[in-house]
């Protein structure tokens, strides 16, 4: 998904823990800013325990509980592995993410009820991510050559009560990107070097989902997005991410490449 992957690059499609940067008070082009926070991404092995909850517009909610791993293999490629283990029927389900620096990233979602693996390709893309207001297309990882990106002036927002000095990055997809959004805008926090809020924006220029980041853990030299939401500003509806527990630079043996394999979706259903 060369559209939000070339912004949340740093936020590691809501998997990856994030170092923190060095500070650094020289002026800073868009892309600099963009590679920068992309080069947080450096806890290369993780595994998380996370909560999704669904809010619909009348407050009314769902809860699921999901397990992560993170792989970065030798050759830079990142790799992950969710599975769904909570209510019952959704336990089981798997979705397999594996970046692809040169177009869209490689992704199946299985279902152990009927052995069903589907590949998530072409416009199956922009559907919902399991009945969240994340699309498969906002879960993709990527570069920050998936887009153009221009500096707007900065700003200050204000994010969870708290107000951050932000960098502001407008990201156009490439032509060839096939993305859903025309236009991205990325706060990124200038003391974290993080993405604390973006804006999604369709083909016609609206304005439709919005993601904030609502909660930073640090650990030692790494900032963990403690809780995030997507808000989908059309269906008034909002999904938040919960991070219960974590494991940083967990040892490659326990997450052998085999793993991430759309036939160990399958052995493990």
């Amino acid at each position: 998904m060369p559209s939000i992957r070339s912004i949340l690059a740093a936020f590691a499609a809501l998997f990856v823990l994030t170092a923190a940067p060095s500070g650094d008070a020289q002026e800073l082009t868009a892309k600099q800013i963009v590679e920068r926070s992309t080069a947080n991404r450096t806890v290369s092995n993780s595994e998380q325990t996370m909560t999704l909850e669904m809010f619909d517009k009348r407050g009314a909610s769902r809860t699921r509980t999901i397990q992560s791993r993170i792989k970065e293999g030798e050759d830079g490629v990142t790799k992950s592995l969710v599975r769904f283990t909570a209510p019952s029927d959704v336990s089981g389900v798997q979705f397999l993410s594996i970046a692809n620096p040169k177009g869209e990233d490689d992704q199946w979602l299985y279902f152990p009820e009927g052995d069903i693996l589907n590949r998530i390709a072409g416009s199956g893309r922009r559907g919902s991510f399991m009945g969240t207001d994340f699309s498969f297309e906002d879960l993709e990882v990527g570069q920050a050559e998936d887009a153009t990106h221009t500096k707007k002036p900065d700003q200050e927002i204000e994010v969870a009560g708290t107000k951050h000095a932000v960098w502001v990055i407008e990201s156009i997809p490439n032509e060839d990107a096939g993305s859903a959004y025309s236009k991205l805008v990325s706060y990124i926090d200038k003391a974290e070097n993080m993405p604390r809020r973006v804006d999604f924006f369709d083909k016609k220029g609206n304005h439709i989902k919005q993601m904030n980041v609502l909660e930073l853990e640090r650990d030692g030299d790494v900032l963990v997005p403690k809780k995030t939401e997507m808000k989908n500003l059309k269906k008034q509806s909002r999904t938040e991410i919960r991070v219960e527990s974590y494991r940083t630079n967990v040892p490659a043996e326990e997450m052998p490449d085999e793993m991430f394999t759309a036939e160990f979706l399958r052995s493990e259903g």
